[in-house]
């Protein structure tokens, strides 16, 4: 009887064992958090719609999480789509035994996306004179952006967001004798900072180059 007993516990171990080398190594598909990751794109903002595909999920025991990743994915807003290249989440396991799914964070990285349809699909969300402006005046250009959202314990937004990325090839429609185009240039955006790297740009057909730029937000204004 012992030895039936001690052999089915070892041999639950081994099972348990594989389990974890696969879900770290290998992971397992799943619609299962779809629901939960949408709705924290929810909580930024009940208007929008996310579609994902299957979600991969991994093993990390480092740090006592899931990481959930799935490629592809389509954000909506009535008529207007944004598409991502993958997206993926942290839920801590401590957060599932206790019947808790809330991601801890959100990672979303985009296509080469086109400014003037970034734009409309903003405005889209929330309209303003500036943006109206924007989308006026923009001619082309592309944008790639790598985005981080953080979430506390009760799943609400926190503003520690960071948004990395480049626009490359932009061009602005002529204003009186300025002519810009060719402007590229790498961006990193946190609440109330800015940071510009690498501006290139054409003015007047006359090559203009800013290594950095910081834009800090000071009351009703922006220290450059």
């Amino acid at each position: 009887m012992k030895k039936f007993f001690y052999r089915s516990l070892i041999l639950i171990f081994l099972v348990f064992l594989i389990f974890v080398v696969y879900l770290s190594t290998i992971g397992i598909k799943t619609d299962r958090f779809n629901h939960q990751i949408s709705a924290g794109v929810k909580e930024i903002n009940n208007q929008l719609e996310l579609d994902l595909n299957e979600i991969v999920i991994f093993l990390n025991l480092s740090k006592l999480q899931l990481s959930l990743k799935t490629l592809g994915g389509n954000l909506k807003n009535e008529d207007k789509v944004i598409k991502f290249e993958s997206i993926s989440s942290n839920i801590d396991i401590k957060k599932i035994i206790n019947g808790q799914f809330s991601p801890s964070e959100l990672n979303i990285s985009t296509r080469s996306l086109e400014i003037k349809n970034l734009i409309s699909f903003i405005r889209s969300i929330e309209n303003n004179p500036q943006l109206f402006i924007l989308e006026k005046y923009i001619k082309k250009g592309h944008l790639i952006a790598d985005i981080t959202l953080k979430f506390n314990e009760e799943g609400k937004l926190k503003e520690n967001y960071i948004i990395k990325g480049l626009v490359r090839d932009g061009e602005i429609k002529k204003i009186r004798n300025f002519n810009l185009s060719k402007l590229n240039f790498l961006f990193n955006l946190k609440k109330d900072l800015f940071n510009f790297e690498d501006i290139q740009l054409s003015l007047n057909n006359k090559s203009i180059l800013f290594p950095k730029l910081d834009l800090k937000k000071k009351q009703n204004g922006f220290l450059i």
